[in-house]
């Protein structure tokens, strides 16, 4: 039913005015009390909506904006709701004065019908923009809730390790994120500094294989990634534990670098379990690598990581 968020707000003005204004014994006073009653009410819920209705700011929250909403004008949506409050505050001020000026009750009781139909009529013709802004909340909830810190993004294939990077960098209290286009959360965390906090975004099951596997908009979501981050944490886990070879996280290594524009450093995992060969396979890297930042270590890690960040006060100031 097209009419049903509006008839539901209808409803509950009309009942908030059924009793209202009864302590008056003078019908005018009564009366103009009735329509302030639901003037009120309707004009509350509508400026809900459009402070609901936020404009992103930043390129990361523009970039999902343009994904999520193709088909709705959020611009346009917020303005025509600060309209139709315009709209129905002028209405209301009419028929208030209206009956002010008059001492006939049947007038009187003709102006609080008529003032009840106008609204109605008024919130009935724009059924489409609370459709829209009811689409525009469901919608909003997949995009995750990221503050304006400095902000570091791990990546790598399932079973790295990177959760555990997470924690181990963070602490145990991570808040889980959704992110849309995926069926998979974020997992942010936070580094404390007494100069500023550093966000740690773990990406399961969504920077962690090729994106010639994505449709095109899973691409242009994980495309938006690149506005968040900056700095890019690569996790290898060099025992092949994680199930996939080195090759095929050097291949993801490969995608990341197209993806980011950003710094991206390398952290090798489970160093406990290394064996000759791993150790091996690290002195190949670090000296393969030797243009990358390479931890092992992720106190050292850590370290560095509030280190850089400090001498760059343009992403924190």
């Amino acid at each position: 039913m097209k009419y049903k968020f509006v008839e539901e707000l209808l409803l509950s003005a009309f009942k908030r005015a059924k009793n209202s204004g009864n302590k008056f014994y003078d019908i005018k006073e009564r009366n103009i009390v009735k329509l302030q009653t639901i003037y009120q009410y309707i004009d509350d819920k509508l400026e809900k909506m459009y402070k609901d209705i936020i404009l992103p700011e930043n390129k990361f929250y523009k970039e999902l904006y343009k994904l999520l909403f193709t088909d709705i004008d959020i611009k346009k949506l917020r303005e025509r709701i600060k309209y139709i409050r315009k709209i129905i505050k002028q209405v209301y001020l009419k028929y208030k004065n209206d009956i002010k000026l008059t001492k006939d009750k049947k007038i009187i009781e003709k102006y609080r019908r008529e003032f009840y139909g106008r609204i109605s009529s008024i919130l009935r013709r724009n059924w489409i923009v609370f459709k829209y802004y009811n689409i525009y909340l469901n919608r909003r909830r997949k995009i995750p809730n990221i503050k304006n810190l400095p902000t570091v993004v791990i990546s790598g294939l399932p079973n790295v390790g990177k959760s555990t990077l997470l924690k181990n960098l963070t602490g145990s209290n991570v808040k889980i994120e959704p992110y849309p286009f995926t069926t998979k959360d974020l997992m942010i965390g936070y580094i404390k500094t007494p100069y500023f906090d550093i966000q740690v975004i773990d990406t399961p099951g969504i920077l962690d294989r090729p994106i010639e596997e994505m449709n095109e908009i899973e691409k242009k979501s994980i495309l938006a990634l690149n506005y968040l981050a900056n700095l890019v944490i690569y996790i290898f886990d060099l025992t092949e534990t994680c199930g996939y070879s080195i090759e095929e996280q050097k291949n993801l290594l490969n995608m990341i670098k197209k993806i980011f524009d950003k710094e991206i450093i390398l952290y090798f995992s489970k160093k406990d379990l290394f064996t000759e060969r791993e150790e091996r396979i690290l002195n190949e890297f670090i000296k393969n690598y030797n243009n990358m930042i390479i931890f092992y270590d992720y106190n050292k890690l850590k370290e560095f990581l509030i280190s850089y960040i400090k001498n760059k006060k343009e992403w924190y100031i």
